[in-house]
């Protein structure tokens, strides 16, 4: 069976290369060589020859339009009076001898760009110190890039053939040609209508099966916390086995009262953690409520700084962002968080990011509110951090800066997504002469954006003059796939690809359309296969964005060397 699906496979792959048009031909190599060219981050070899294998098939594409055209206008117009413009003039002997010669050109070019491309890929790789693909391993990019383009023909043969079919069963007295136009309509509406919402419904129905199968019981390998300030608790209303997979994590992971003592040299106190997961609450509302009761169990009311997370799809609160925030308050903390989903992030995207959303309004706003009841004076300061998919929800719970400056003390957000709503007003309407790479927003007043850890640490020194008493800072790096791909990218050059980046300084990237929308997209699945402080890895910056929100006082207080260092020491399980 095995043996006659693969030669019924190579006998396709046989048709499609035995009956290439030329003009498609050159189009799809020039594709591919245009696919080599670097992006954003290192790539593998695999999503190298995805990206050129999709690329090439666009090619070909491009190429039999302009086939048509030299039909219709080289052919019937000029070829008359200059012969040898139409091939169809020539010797069979003429024809031959150009084909082989076109085809051993076009394929010398190509192999000659593939060996140069990997120098493209090694320098990248080595801005971002992390191994490089060796020679052999590179040029495997060929065959996934040959498997992919043939996929593609294929299939655009069989809509071809589909759209013929469709065109000849439609009834009436048309010409054929209208027939044809009808026929491919109602074949390309049915396309965008299945890849726009069947397929994404599909893939969501289906992550949200599987992964509630994986992420809905606790790690076996975390027990119930005894510690009265943590969920799950004896002491504790929230049941343990409803927390999943990634809430006993956090409720287990952390250092206590005496860890943070040892390591700071100052009194601490031990750190409460609140968590809600899917099992512990049929709705986002009913856990922000579970998480209310927690607070108030635990007197968070009492301490001085309370940290609202904004999870990623499965529930996933990165341990730099809550141990960071507890040694920087020396455990007089609450970090409080809530599961909504138990997909990947990726599968929301796919669904267009309405779920996190709609939980960021569910399980913020109550929360908030609740704290905005307290007595001002002896309430603790209230802080939001979210990271990724995380940013959007916080986002969504607010309708403006306005909202945002008298709701909350601070908010910081690391890796955002391009399509963010308020990031996308704030970067679209950016004071003249900033850049979209660090754009300020009417004048840094009420949100500052960063691009590293030494810029979040400079902004930690603003008065209040300068940086109001509510500060949001966004920090994104230039080298983040996640915060520079959006779907305009396509179309249109983004003002960050001419501005003064890792990306512009030191490699050969260069915008063109469609293709670098590709080569983007095909970062996002590598953007953490970096160090620290490059790519989607925001790490230890966190620590020094909440420093930047806390305001001078404290930063005055804390030598952001000194809390790296005091970090790196504790024993941090990494989750």
């Amino acid at each position: 069976m095995g043996r006659k699906a693969g030669s019924v496979a190579l006998d396709h792959a046989r048709d499609v290369f035995s009956r290439l048009n030329a003009w498609g031909a050159l189009a799809a190599a020039i594709f591919f060589v245009i696919g080599l060219t670097p992006s954003i981050l290192p790539r593998t070899w695999y999503y190298q020859g995805l990206i050129c294998g999709l690329a090439a098939g666009l090619g070909y594409l491009v190429g039999l339009g302009l086939e048509w055209l030299w039909t219709r206008i080289v052919r019937r117009y000029l070829a008359p009076r200059y012969r040898w413009l139409d091939a169809e003039t020539w010797s069979p002997r003429q024809r031959t001898f150009t084909a082989y010669a076109f085809y051993a050109v076009l394929g010398i070019w190509v192999l000659a760009v593939t060996f140069y491309s990997v120098r493209w890929q090694r320098d990248v790789a080595d801005n971002f110190s992390v191994p490089a693909l060796s020679l052999p391993k590179y040029l495997l990019v060929l065959p996934v890039t040959l498997a992919v383009f043939t996929a593609l023909v294929i299939v655009a043969r069989g809509l071809r053939n589909l759209v013929r079919a469709l065109g000849k069963a439609i009834p009436g007295n048309w010409p054929r040609r209208r027939r044809q136009i009808v026929a491919a309509g109602m074949v390309a509406v049915l396309g965008v209508y299945l890849l726009d919402s069947v397929v994404p419904g599909v893939i969501v129905r289906a992550g949200e099966k599987i992964f509630t199968a994986q992420n809905a019981d606790p790690d076996p390998a975390m027990r119930a916390p005894a510690n009265p300030e943590r969920s799950g608790s004896p002491d504790s209303d929230i049941d343990f086995d409803g927390v999943g997979l990634q809430g006993s994590r956090f409720l287990n992971a952390g250092v206590s009262r005496a860890e943070l003592e040892r390591v700071t040299g100052r009194p601490a106190k031990e750190p409460i953690r609140a968590y809600a997961g899917l099992g512990n609450g049929a709705t986002n509302t009913e856990r922000a409520r579970l998480l209310i009761e927690e607070l108030e169990r635990t007197n968070a009311t009492e301490r001085e700084a309370i940290l609202l997370v904004m999870t990623t799809g499965t529930g996933w609160i990165s341990s730099y962002s809550a141990q960071g925030f507890e040694l920087l308050y020396g455990g007089d903390t609450a970090v409080v968080a809530a599961q909504y989903s138990a997909m990947p992030s990726a599968f929301h995207f796919l669904a267009g990011g309405e779920q996190v959303e709609r939980a960021g309004q569910e399980f913020i706003t109550p929360i908030v509110d609740w704290w905005n009841t307290l007595p001002r004076q002896h309430r603790p300061r209230l802080y939001l951090y979210g990271e990724s998919l995380g940013t959007t929800g916080i986002e969504a719970a607010f309708s403006g800066l306005r909202d945002i400056a008298n709701s909350v003390d601070g908010i910081l957000l690391t890796g955002p997504p391009h399509f963010n709503r308020l990031r996308t007003q704030f970067v679209e309407r950016r004071d003249p002469g900033t850049t979209e790479i660090n754009p300020v927003y009417a004048g840094g007043l009420v949100v500052r954006f960063a691009t590293s850890s030494a810029q979040a640490r400079e902004w930690a020194s603003l008065p209040e003059q300068e940086w109001g008493p509510t500060r949001m800072l966004y920090i994104q790096h230039t080298s983040d796939p996640v915060s520079w791909w959006s779907p305009d990218l396509t179309w249109r050059e983004p003002d960050w690809m001419s501005e003064d980046t890792q990306a512009s300084r030191d490699s050969a990237m260069s915008w063109f359309p469609v293709i670098t929308s590709l080569q983007v997209a095909a970062d996002l699945p590598g953007a953490k296969n970096v160090p620290d402080g490059a790519g989607h890895n925001y790490g230890e910056s966190v620590i020094d964005g909440f420093v930047s929100i806390a305001g001078p006082e404290l930063a005055a207080q804390r030598d952001s060397e000194e809390l790296h260092r005091q970090f790196a020491e504790l024993d941090v399980d990494k989750y």
